[in-house]
């Protein structure tokens, strides 16, 4: 499972054949570009069972929505929060570009200010709504061109054959702006998805992890239906439930625009 197939983007690529090697791909820059680009249909909608777990054990559960449509190389999302109350009607755009020297846009709508904040970049490590996720995790992909990608070797994980890739921030800026100074990813090569996400955060300690639970086939298309963000310096989970996938269901674009997320979720 990786970030961008929990929060459809969040949302979670590219609608396009992955890129061809003679052999194995050999450096880490290739292997994600196998990831962006594996197909995750053209669109996709699905329902999310969100789950903050505190290190007592309670428990904080919110119902939410999300879309996600490809514009050839990018990539809109939205996801609306459906329940409890204090939440409902919260919503989150953005606007995931291909293009490396165009910044992404991001867009946070709160209801009881009846204000939309735009996320910069230099808020891109703030943590999304009281999860586990920032707001740079829960874009559709990690943006390739900020990090130096290195190939660590294979191994087995849970069973299956994976790459394992690191990322280290190109610059002591995007350390302080994406909040880790190291991620590392372990990439299924059969499907090209990363299953297993490991952060550290600006000072090198051990941050937090990202697991898969449950990888399947939905229209052909290999779909992550849950996951589990573990803070190991917070003893705090969120976990992900996802369900009711549906894609290539032809998406309209006014779905994906600051106006619609102001008048919350109406049905698509």
């Amino acid at each position: 499972m990786n970030i961008k197939s929990i929060w459809i983007a969040v949302g979670l690529s590219l609608a396009f054949s992955a890129p061809v090697y003679a052999s194995e791909p050999t450096t880490g820059l290739e292997i994600m570009k196998l990831v962006e680009a594996r197909d995750d249909g053209n669109d996709l909608i699905q329902k999310m069972t969100q789950r903050l777990i505190d290190k007592r054990g309670s428990v904080r559960e919110r119902q939410m929505i999300s879309f996600r449509k490809d514009y050839g190389l990018d990539s809109k999302s939205v996801s609306y929060f459906l329940s409890p109350a204090n939440v409902r009607d919260t919503a989150m755009l953005t606007w995931d570009y291909a293009d490396e020297a165009k910044d992404d846009d991001q867009w946070l709508y709160l209801p009881a200010l009846k204000k939309v904040r735009r996320i910069s970049s230099s808020d891109r490590g703030d943590y999304f709504m009281g999860t586990d996720f920032t707001f740079e995790d829960i874009k559709s992909t990690p943006e390739l061109g900020d990090y130096n990608w290195t190939l660590q070797g294979s191994e087995v994980l849970d069973g299956q054959d994976v790459w394992v890739v690191d990322a280290e921030p190109k610059t002591k800026e995007l350390i302080k702006n994406l909040g880790y100074s190291k991620v590392r990813y372990a990439v299924r090569k059969d499907i090209y998805m990363y299953i297993k996400v490991d952060f550290w955060d600006r000072k090198g300690r051990e941050l937090k992890h990202l697991i898969s639970t449950g990888i399947t086939q939905v229209d052909g298309i290999w779909t992550a239906t849950g996951g589990l963000m573990t803070n190991v310096q917070t003893n705090h989970k969120t976990e992900l439930l996802l369900s009711e996938h549906q894609y290539n269901t032809g998406l309209s674009d006014r779905l994906f625009t600051e106006r619609m997320i102001k008048r919350g979720y109406r049905g698509k």
